[in-house]
């Protein structure tokens, strides 16, 4: 999770984010896998990772399969983060950073083999800018690559009495778009709009996959743990975003994220 518009309040979840040093999605590394096993890149492809947090994704796709990679994110602190990062992994020649709205990329049109985004559009308020812009920086045959925390429709209508809890969720990690909550069934149709080779899956949280996620960088991740105390007990409009996140757990049954692979 990397970019955003940041919503009413002047302390956003990009905001946490980016005070704890931490830039997780939900599906956590198998959600990735699946994503880049599905974009078809080969070695000295020109990728596109939106929203690239700590530049976890665009550094191993530069080192695991030698393609060229630009991450982008809106946070300053992100950008310095993962320029940190590709150079202790040594692939700083073969990844750049520009700090940018995804809803208006300073790109040409039709350069990028792939574009990769995890968990980044659900945090916009104008969906439909960022998808055409996904569509528009993609070659012809390109491959756009999205994950996305949703539920189904078949959900939404099993937790009708229970919909402002579940809105709430969504609302304090910002994740309302100017059409409200996008159901997994809603990103589809927008995706299936733009593109005529759409395959879409949606998967239900595994708790177990997000402590993992959580815990795979060691030290750092303990460092974040403190942070996140520290915020929590200084700053109300983060403990505010961190009790509602943790109403997650209570829709464990029907929280999940979808996928969607598309073929330009």
């Amino acid at each position: 999770m990397g970019n955003s518009q940041s919503g009413s309040s002047k302390f956003s979840y990009l905001d946490l984010l980016a005070s704890i040093g931490s830039a997780k999605h939900i599906g956590g590394r198998q959600a990735t896998d699946i994503l880049i096993s599905e974009s078809d890149i080969e070695p000295g492809d020109l990728v596109l990772d939106v929203g690239c947090g700590m530049g976890k994704t665009t550094c191993r796709l530069a080192q695991e399969l030698g393609c060229r990679v630009i991450g982008m994110d809106i946070m300053p602190q992100m950008i310095k983060e993962s320029r940190f990062r590709a150079k202790k992994m040594g692939v700083s020649d073969k990844v750049s950073f520009i700090r940018c709205d995804a809803k208006s990329l300073p790109i040409k049109t039709g350069v990028f083999d792939s574009v990769i985004i995890e968990s980044v559009t659900v945090f916009m308020d104008d969906v439909t800018k960022a998808l055409d812009e996904y569509y528009r920086v993609a070659k012809k045959g390109g491959t756009i690559c999205d994950n996305e925390v949703c539920v189904t429709r078949e959900s939404m209508e099993k937790l009708e009495d229970k919909q402002k809890d579940l809105e709430s969720v969504f609302s304090a990690f910002g994740s309302r778009s100017a059409q409200g909550v996008l159901a997994f069934e809603d990103w589809k149709d927008l995706y299936n709009a733009r593109f005529d080779n759409v395959l879409a899956s949606h998967h239900l949280i595994d708790l177990m996959v997000e402590m993992q996620t959580r815990n795979e960088d060691g030290f750092k991740a303990l460092w974040a743990q403190i942070k996140t105390m520290w915020i929590y007990s200084t700053n109300p409009e983060a403990q505010r975003i961190i009790d509602e996140g943790k109403k997650m757990v209570n829709f464990k049954d029907y929280f999940g994220y979808g996928l969607f692979i598309c073929k330009k």
